[in-house]
Order: C-alpha cells, then sequence, then structure tokens
C-alpha cells in the first residue's frame, strides 16, 4: 500500500462555504418563527376555559412557557452568532455558560412537563378501586 502526499490545492466553490451560514438563517429563522407561534397557541389553548378544568393543563401551559424560552433565547442566539457571525457570547463566558445552561434546563423542563401531563392524562383514565 502506497500513500501519496499531494501537494496540490484543493479549489472549494466560496458559494459551497457560504451553505452553512445560510443554512442557519433561514432554516434557524424558520424554526424561532414556527416555534415561537406554537408555544404562544399552546399557552393560549391549554389557558381557555375548555381546557383548563383538566389537571393536566397546567403542566402543559408550563411546558408551552418553557418552550417558548427555549425557542426564543437558545435559537435566537443561535441564528445570530451562526448565521449573521456577530459575536454574542465569544468575549462573555459568563453569557456562554448561561446560554448553555439555559438551553439543557428549559429542554429537559419541557420534556419532563410534557411526560408529566401524559402520566396524569393517563392515570386520571382509570377507575379507582
Amino acid at each position: 500500500m502506497s500513500t501519496q502526499n499531494s501537494s496540490a490545492p484543493v479549489y472549494v466553490n466560496p458559494m459551497l462555504l457560504q451553505v452553512p451560514r445560510l443554512l442557519n438563517i433561514y432554516l434557524g429563522t424558520f424554526i424561532l418563527i414556527t416555534g415561537t407561534i406554537s408555544s404562544i397557541g399552546n399557552f393560549l389553548v391549554f389557558s381557555s376555559g375548555t381546557f383548563r378544568a383538566r389537571a393536566c393543563s397546567n403542566y402543559l401551559i408550563a411546558e408551552a412557557i418553557a418552550a417558548f424560552f427555549h425557542f426564543d433565547y437558545v435559537c435566537l442566539t443561535r441564528v445570530i452568532q451562526n448565521g449573521f457571525q456577530i459575536p454574542v457570547f465569544s468575549r462573555y463566558s459568563v453569557a456562554c455558560k448561561t446560554r448553555q445552561w439555559v438551553s439543557e434546563f428549559t429542554h429537559e423542563t419541557a420534556f419532563s412537563l410534557f411526560v408529566l401531563a401524559t402520566i396524569d392524562r393517563c392515570l386520571s383514565t382509570h377507575r379507582s378501586a
């Protein structure tokens, strides 16, 4: 087996190098907008009188609030930092650590509240002995 070290320059189209940045802008903005709209919609629906009487609506309202913060803080900063290449967290380590904590906390909180709402709904359908 022979290995050859080639010193020939590799040409990469500059437009190809822009694809990740453009995906961060367009796809990230789309996810940000749809996530915000869905979180607000979930909050309004489960706050209405029809669903408010159910016990699981409390979990789903709190889940909508956690998802709202997740989308509006984490997604927005991702689009600003990676899409528009504005160094938001490069200068401040506290802000970077805060973003990481908010990202993990809101994601885990939203997921846990959704699971609790599912368990609550499942247990409320069983007859008590």
